[in-house]
């Protein structure tokens, strides 16, 4: 019980600073990685300015003694029992947790931690609690409110540059994610901070113009024909075409791929007289040219990467054992395992904005069947980095040296907004419910209501 009303009490605090936002009424939970972005689990971690911080208990209520010379606390964990230093000295032990960091003056800031080369910093509170999966480690989430988590995400995923407008599409997008995420993945917390699920940055990567963007569409989310909120799928770059959920995504729950469809999200191209690319000769035509599009502006518009075919046969060797294991890819191929000499690389299935569905890998060993963007952006790696999209052609330049050269636009999966294109329309005058309105179809802008159901089906 205690624990809960320290809970409680934390996120008034939290909320206290910005009462009139209805989103600073919502709290969310997120759980915060190492400087790599590697890791959620820890055994140990520091924070800064210990003078100004408050550390307790939320099981028994027991609070660190702390004074005002005090400059660093350490929380670690052994024996499935947290530990807290403070100076370098064993103030408490024993204790079961959850463990909460916060501070009512300032931000409480994790010791080593970088976000964009600064020391992190984070509204709200830290809650340091056991991991699911080992109660030798524990994860640190962030419990903050929807508003100010926000201000840690709108100018992380979006370049402030973009313009008003489209940082309030983006506001919105990255609304609708918090509260309607296409999966929770995470028992402890509910968004991962990394963009896996939606950058968060903290508090020391805020701005004004964003702030703004979130000020003047507080509460405002996207809603479906059935009036539930949408699930606001986003990448950088579309390439003049956006896809459908159905062929980029596998179902969250059964993995069946393709996924059925999602009525919103569905391929949308930048101009009407764009025809569908679901050939080989339409993909080649638009991917080989540069038509007018709202994501023109992009550095990952359009894009060519090249291979030698013995690179090519070293770099598969290597990515496809793991992407194999995703079940996307058939027959099965483990490490150790050798593709052989290249025979050819042709697309089996192409979705309407010409992204690759189901591509064939033909070699003198066998013939491999690869589904899903995502593995086969990740088996086709350049200089150890996976492919910008799916979208793309494949020619073989048979000279003295042969060449395989994938020529393709986008960046990301390419499903619902892209940032880039909403960054131009903004120029271009349109308003962030149009810009929102031209990439998720059918949908209607109203306030959150938080205390109605939200889950994704």
């Amino acid at each position: 019980m205690k624990r809960y009303l320290a809970i409680i009490l934390i996120i008034l605090i939290s909320a206290v600073q910005s009462v009139y936002a209805k989103d600073s009424m919502v709290p969310v939970r997120i759980g915060i990685s190492d400087t790599a972005f590697k890791t959620y689990i820890f055994d140990n971690i520091e924070f800064n300015n210990a003078h100004m911080l408050h550390v307790l208990d939320a099981e028994t209520g027991y609070r660190t003694p702390i004074d005002e010379f005090n400059r660093n606390i350490r929380v670690s964990i052994e024996n499935n029992l947290f530990r807290i230093y403070v100076d370098g000295e064993l103030k408490a032990k024993n204790l079961s947790g959850p463990i909460l960091v916060y501070s009512r003056e300032n931000f409480v800031e994790i010791k080593g931690l970088k976000r964009k080369g600064r020391q992190a910093a984070y509204r709200g509170y830290i809650e340091l609690i056991k991991s699911s999966k080992d109660e030798s480690k524990f994860s640190v989430v962030n419990v903050i409110s929807l508003r100010d988590y926000l201000r840690g995400v709108v100018p992380n995923e979006m370049p402030v540059r973009f313009g008003l407008e489209a940082l309030k599409a983006q506001t919105v997008a990255a609304r609708n994610y918090a509260i309607a995420p296409r999966i929770k993945a995470y028992q402890e917390f509910d968004l991962c901070d990394s963009v896996a699920c939606q950058v968060y940055f903290g508090a020391n990567t805020e701005d004004e113009l964003s702030d703004r963007a979130i000020a003047e569409t507080d509460s405002i989310i996207a809603v479906d024909k059935a009036d539930k909120p949408i699930l606001a799928l986003y990448s950088s770059t579309a390439g003049g075409y956006t896809e459908s959920y159905s062929l980029a995504f596998s179902d969250p729950e059964t993995r069946q791929f393709p996924a059925n469809e999602v009525e919103y999200l569905v391929a949308v191209p930048d101009n009407e007289n764009f025809q569908a690319l679901n050939t080989d000769k339409k993909a080649e035509e638009f991917y080989m040219s540069r038509p007018d599009s709202f994501d023109d502006l992009s550095p990952y518009f359009r894009w060519d990467k090249e291979w030698t075919k013995p690179e090519l046969e070293s770099i598969l060797n290597k990515t496809m054992p793991a992407q194999a294991a995703t079940g996307f890819i058939y027959p099965m191929f483990y490490k150790g395992d050798n593709i052989g000499n290249i025979i050819s690389i042709r697309a089996l299935e192409r979705g309407s904005s010409g992204k690759i569905v189901k591509l064939e890998l033909k070699t003198d060993k066998n013939t491999y069947i690869i589904q899903k963007e995502l593995v086969i952006r990740r088996c086709f790696q350049k200089n150890g980095i996976s492919l910008p999209s799916a979208n793309f052609v494949i020619s073989y330049i048979n000279s003295q040296n042969p060449v395989f050269k994938f020529s393709g636009g986008g960046f990301g999966h390419g499903v619902g907004l892209s940032q880039w294109g909403a960054g131009k329309m903004s120029a271009m005058g349109y308003t962030f419910d149009e810009i929102l309105k031209h990439y998720y179809k059918g949908i209607t802008l109203k306030e959150y209501q938080p205390n109605k159901e939200v889950q994704n089906e």
